[in-house]
């Protein structure tokens, strides 16, 4: 089951994926006039709305980050 989380004060990292790090899918950024950010993680282990969270990218994507991180806006099961 894919959960899209939304995440507040999102940073895109470029350091070494933590222990506890959910695996990320899919990451979106929405810069439009009401930016949003979200990652997508089949992992069932999401915390609750509010908490902190880390996921991880595989580093042969090579996009210039390894890992998101940010506060829990909201969570959407898909």
């Amino acid at each position: 089951m894919t959960t899209r989380v939304y995440l507040a004060a999102a940073r895109l990292v470029d350091e070494s994926p933590h222990s506890d790090d959910l695996a990320a899918e899919r990451v979106f950024v929405n810069a439009s006039e009401v930016p949003e950010f979200w990652v997508e993680t089949e992992s069932p282990s999401v915390p609750e709305v509010g908490k902190a969270v880390g996921f991880a990218i595989r580093p042969s994507l090579n996009v210039g980050f390894t890992r998101v991180t940010g506060t829990i806006e909201r969570r959407v099961t898909k």
